[in-house]
């Protein structure tokens, strides 16, 4: 059950959204990031860990896009390789002043050593779009179901990009998920924080 609750908490306040540089919004981006993330369950104590991931979106026709994230992390005390697999889409509106809001849906599969899977919403805003220095802020809701414990709770994310090209980015982001269990083995929140490289194409 903790190694269930460890899963879920280490991918669930994923939210990624595009990017802009110089004025025109690319056609999709691959990134890979390393993560350190600590887990606090009421039930059981602290865990932290270290890991890696990858994720990518690609537009459709107009606002609309698809994206997709795979991560594994492994925890320092309760041992294993945690891993998940994110896929979903959204789509995303121009506010002005350069400032976007996006809202996105998604399926999660958490893997072999954790047997939850189910479905997340997320909506956010997205400021410094067409700027070198952008950044993001979400916040979204996960519900989850496995054979021993269901999961839901709200997560949050806020980040900020720098472009050094047109093309080739670095990235930082902070993100928590905070929610409960049932059956009930207490209130847990899972910490992230992540650094990586993004490149975008056109």
């Amino acid at each position: 059950m903790v190694k269930k609750l460890c899963m879920v908490g280490m991918v669930a306040a994923m939210a990624a959204a595009p990017a802009a540089f110089a004025g025109s919004m690319p056609a999709g981006a691959v990134a890979g990031y390393v993560t350190m993330s600590e887990i606090d369950v009421e039930a059981f104590g602290k865990d932290d860990g270290n890991g890696f991931g990858l994720k990518g979106w690609a537009s459709l026709n107009g606002p609309w896009f698809v994206h997709g994230e795979y991560q594994t992390t492994s925890l320092d005390d309760l041992g294993g390789d945690l891993e998940s697999l994110r896929l979903g889409g959204g789509f995303t509106g121009d506010m002005g002043s350069g400032m976007m809001w996006m809202a996105k849906a998604e399926y999660v599969d958490f893997g072999s050593d954790a047997d939850e899977s189910g479905f997340g919403v997320h909506g956010g805003l997205m400021f410094g779009v067409g700027q070198p220095l952008s950044g993001f802020a979400t916040i979204g809701y996960l519900m989850l179901g496995g054979d021993d414990v269901d999961v839901d709770g709200i997560e949050f994310d806020v980040g900020a990009k720098y472009s050094f090209t047109k093309e080739w980015a670095g990235f930082a982001d902070y993100r928590a998920f905070m929610g409960g269990t049932d059956p009930d083995v207490g209130d847990f929140e899972v910490t992230d924080i992540r650094i990586g490289a993004a490149y975008s194409f056109y």
